[in-house]
């Protein structure tokens, strides 16, 4: 009996061996995964960080001034292109009353 305690004994020493390992190299695959993460961490900070700042340039009443100049070829308003109140019947047309459909605008072929 005395025999098979010894190989019992040696068997769980053995188990005990092997788990001790197992965790030994898995807390050091966590601690490096964990590394990675707070790399990742970092990098996520200084991107916000930099997009925080171009966003507050881009934002700038005069950068966007010069980007839709430059780029979409658009200006401040001149004052003949402000139509007052009074001039909208002459550009648009008269207002139409609700319900009513619209009169068809006669060509010249018609009669």
């Amino acid at each position: 009996m005395s025999r098979r305690a010894f190989f019992f004994g040696i068997l769980v020493v053995g188990l005990l061996i092997v788990s001790l390992y197992r965790a030994k190299y898995g807390a050091k695959d966590t601690a490096a995964e964990i590394m990675a993460v707070e790399a990742q961490i970092e990098d996520a900070r200084h991107e916000k960080a930099l997009l925080e700042t171009e966003l507050s340039h881009m934002s700038r009443r005069e950068w966007i001034e010069e980007y839709a100049r430059g780029e979409l070829g658009m200006a401040p308003p001149r004052s003949d292109q402000i139509a007052g109140e009074g001039d909208l019947d002459a550009l648009v047309g008269p207002p139409v009353k609700a319900g009513a459909a619209p009169k068809p605008q006669q060509t010249g072929g018609e009669k």
